[in-house]
């Protein structure tokens, strides 16, 4: 109503109060579906992250890599690390790391598998890559966390 006062008149600064007018016009109209909009946004950022998971777990033997999941997912390696770690706290590379030592961690727990195997198994096909990603990851050597299977396990 006072837009349509406001372009019927002719006082100065008529197309400035328009402007004005329409924006908070905008503002009300964003304020009625910002919640509705909030929601949807945060359900397709769990969705996003629950493929991403899912792919992870399919796929963390060969793809090592955030770009090669976004790829996957359709869309780009950055948008995927910032949906990853708004709903998770950690970046995507994060999640794909931990999966491969959890991987890792089971092959030398629960077999006589030598280091050149487990690193062969993950797609490694240089074992000191291997050996420095597993000591980056965990803290501790392949040898150490052997020791310490070993040592639970018989003791």
């Amino acid at each position: 109503l006072k837009m349509l006062k406001e372009s019927n008149n002719t006082y100065l600064f008529k197309t400035e109060m328009l402007r004005r007018y329409l924006k908070i016009f905008l503002i009300y109209v964003a304020r009625q579906f910002q919640g509705p909009m909030q929601t949807l946004m945060q359900t397709r950022n769990l969705e996003l992250t629950e493929k991403f998971k899912s792919l992870v777990e399919t796929h963390f033997k060969t793809h090592r890599k955030v770009a090669d999941y976004a790829k996957l997912l359709a869309v780009t390696p950055n948008y995927l690390n910032e949906i990853i770690k708004k709903t998770t706290a950690y970046p995507a590379s994060h999640h794909i790391r931990q999966r491969i030592v959890l991987e890792a961690k089971r092959r030398i727990a629960y077999s006589d598998e030598c280091m050149k195997e487990v690193a062969w198994h993950l797609g490694f096909s240089d074992i000191a890559h291997f050996s420095k990603f597993f000591k980056n990851a965990t803290g501790t050597t392949f040898t150490e966390f052997k020791k310490e299977c070993l040592v639970l396990t018989t003791g």
